[in-house]
């Protein structure tokens, strides 16, 4: 009898421990810590990359007037590269003179886009208001009538490259190699800065801007920015809302608790994902170059977009293709848009699809 009475408070104080430790754990972490559901944090700021965003934002609309024939300035681009000359509309972002696209776009990119910029608008100089085509910088009108682009003499939209270029060199570069590395990871994680919190919080809050997602993504899907879209766009084959949104929650609740094993175990998620989310990109608009082959305008638009997204590869730690397999792919995709075959797309895409695993996707992407 005693040793039964013996065997039942062992078996209560176990049951009472388990049900305690499943109370506290509040999500799927092996830590005693809660995981919102939502990016929803106390002392949470990114406020410079939202406004590098609207940089971007701004540099596009503006780009996008070749479109309707317009002459650009190549300086008034060069200084909202940089933040300089109050070139901005929003004077909020003018103001913000230590925030630039400049200086967080890989080192080795800056007098490439520098040059995209410069020949742009030297091209619609030379255009003067002329129809593109081979060996015509100008607007090109779809087949269909609904939409125009302007394109360089080789077909190439520098609108895309710069724009799309941007959101590889500078965002994901500084979000995937940057702020999720060890400079900004293996700093204090102790001292909170009210509206800000510790370094290492702040640091995985910046690359968190850098997404263009709404805090209550993916069940929100409103206003979405820059590679937001594309993350939600490749969504239906990737399942990369929910991978990315999870990684970025899991990742920062586990920071707070100094679960630093976690918080590892969530980069190497993003980084992977995030990367997926640029080569499916590329391999949808091969796609549909393929589709619309024989349509100048919307070829030539779909490549230049394949192009950047494709270029964008170079800058994860975890790359698949090393920097010189990515130089090759684009080598076979050509610099004359015009001029490209459908088997130079079709070797970029099985290249693609190759390092990647799409085999069972890429029709669909």
């Amino acid at each position: 009898m005693k040793n039964i009475r013996l065997l039942g408070l062992a078996l209560l104080a176990v049951f009472a421990f388990t049900s305690c430790d499943e109370e506290n754990t509040g999500g799927e972490n092996d830590g005693n810590y809660e995981i919102p559901s939502t990016y929803d944090f106390e002392n949470v700021s990114y406020t410079g990359q939202i406004q590098r965003l609207d940089m971007l934002d701004e540099l596009t609309v503006y780009m996008k007037t070749a479109n309707d024939g317009a002459v650009l300035d190549a300086q008034t681009m060069l200084d909202m590269y940089a933040n300089e000359n109050s070139a901005f509309d929003n004077a909020e972002l003018n103001a913000a003179d230590s925030k630039e696209l400049e200086n967080k776009t890989v080192e080795g990119d800056i007098d490439l886009f520098k040059t995209f910029m410069n020949d742009f608008a030297q091209a619609t100089i030379e255009s003067n208001g002329a129809v593109g085509s081979n060996g015509t910088p100008g607007v090109v009108t779809s087949n269909d009538g609904a939409n125009k682009y302007f394109f360089d003499a080789n077909g190439v939209e520098h609108i895309q490259y710069i724009e799309k270029g941007l959101m590889g060199s500078c965002f994901y570069f500084q979000g995937v190699s940057i702020y999720l590395a060890s400079g900004k990871m293996d700093v204090d994680n102790e001292a909170i800065e009210e509206g800000i919190g510790t370094a290492m919080e702040h640091h995985w809050d910046e690359a968190f801007g850098y997404l263009g997602l709404p805090t209550d993504f993916p069940s929100n899907t409103e206003g979405l920015r820059f590679w937001g879209k594309y993350i939600n766009g490749r969504d239906a084959q990737l399942g990369s809302n929910e991978k990315l949104m999870k990684a970025f929650i899991t990742g920062r609740a586990a920071i707070s608790n100094n679960d630093l094993e976690t918080r590892d175990e969530q980069i190497e998620i993003i980084r992977n994902e995030w990367e997926k989310v640029s080569a499916a990109t590329a391999v949808h608009y091969l796609n549909r170059a393929n589709s619309f082959f024989a349509d100048d305008a919307i070829r030539n638009h779909v490549l230049s977009e394949a192009w950047a997204f494709i270029h964008a590869l170079k800058y994860n730690p975890n790359k698949k293709l090393t920097n010189v397999e990515i130089d090759a792919i684009l080598e076979d995709l050509g610099d004359n848009f015009y001029t490209v075959t459908t088997d130079n797309i079709n070797a970029v895409k099985a290249a693609l699809v190759s390092a990647y695993g799409f085999e069972d996707i890429q029709n669909q992407l």
